[in-house]
């Protein structure tokens, strides 16, 4: 049930993704290269450091704790790789966010609020006039918890699937 070789190796894995997909999506913004709460860096950090990391993490499992790794072992591996790897990067962007990053989330918000005039006609056409009047007045209620949240979730789904992609990949 409890394999302490899986949870120390989601840890180390997970743990050093978070501080590296941290460090990543802080120099973007420092540099003026992109906000970090916006699509862009979420979702690079996310598919690049939540890819890599699941597969060195499994990859590492499979050299040293179990040769004959299945998909069930490899599969729960990556997952909980993934876990520590969200859970530490967005608890890392929450504090961030709430000493530092206040400007940042109120850039974020003006710039979503464009995007959604620029593209109203769109929006309400699939969302419906007053959805559209709610998700646009719901920008104002960001917050660095609701973001780390949205982050969280993020790199959960699409370590799931890059999850099951890998634990195909290293079955025995």
């Amino acid at each position: 049930m409890f394999d302490r070789a899986v949870v120390n190796t989601a840890i180390r894995y997970g743990v050093t993704g978070a501080i590296v997909s941290f460090i990543y999506i802080l120099i973007l913004a420092l540099a003026g290269f992109e906000n970090p709460y916006d699509n862009t860096s979420e979702y690079s950090s996310t598919l690049i450091f939540v890819s890599v990391f699941a597969f060195l993490a499994i990859k590492y499992f499979k050299k040293f704790h179990d040769a004959e790794l299945g998909f069930g072992k490899a599969f729960k591996v990556g997952l909980m790789t993934v876990f520590f790897l969200a859970f530490t990067t967005t608890l890392l962007l929450c504090i961030y966010s709430v000493f530092a990053g206040q400007e940042m989330i109120q850039e974020y918000i003006i710039l979503s609020q464009k995007r959604m005039e620029l593209t109203r006609k769109e929006l309400t056409q699939v969302m419906g006039e007053a959805n559209y009047k709610n998700a646009y007045q719901n920008l104002n209620t960001l917050n660095p918890y609701i973001l780390a949240q949205i982050s969280f979730v993020n790199r959960m789904v699409a370590g799931f699937f890059v999850s099951i992609v890998l634990g195909v990949f290293f079955r025995k």
